[in-house]
């Protein structure tokens, strides 16, 4: 791509659209050059601090936006949809008051029962206990050299 000066060729070009010393920021456009008059934008860069940024287009911006939005939307309409109620007798009701939870969503949200924490707490002791020698040991780690060197300094010099 060619730095152009000229805004009579044809191609790639250039140009820079705005700059704010205060605040170090440059705009600079890549755009195709068909004529004279006729130009087609096809990017968007900012410079801020010496680094260069390459600016998101509309659709990714407000891809982005709504993708957000109706995240936020949905997690609303559940939580709507959980306060809903009907009853033969009322009809349609809101009921703001949080469910209690059950026993079964009790029993999830905890990690683990006592049993089950007393049964891996003896199978850890018992297996401790039997591969007592393959517990591995804190402490520097010496190699098989390190190991040749301090015997030949722990045999008497003749």
């Amino acid at each position: 791509a060619v730095v152009s000066t000229q805004s009579t060729g044809k191609g790639i070009e250039y140009i820079l659209l705005h700059v704010d010393e205060p605040s170090d920021l440059m705009i600079i456009r890549k755009q195709e050059r068909h004529s004279p008059s006729h130009v087609v934008p096809l990017a968007n860069y900012y410079v801020l601090q010496g680094t260069i940024y390459q600016a998101p287009d509309l659709h990714h911006v407000l891809n982005s936006r709504l993708a957000g939005t109706l995240f936020h939307l949905q997690e609303a309409l559940d939580k709507t949809l959980k306060m809903s109620r009907y009853d033969p007798n009322k009809g349609h009701y809101w009921s703001f008051d949080p469910p209690a939870p059950s026993k079964e969503e009790k029993l999830r949200s905890e990690p683990c029962s006592q049993f089950q924490r007393e049964s891996v707490d003896k199978l850890i002791d018992i297996l401790t206990k039997k591969y007592q020698h393959f517990m591995l040991r804190t402490g520097p780690v010496v190699t098989e050299q390190q190991n040749l060197k301090q015997e030949s300094k722990d045999e008497p010099q003749r």
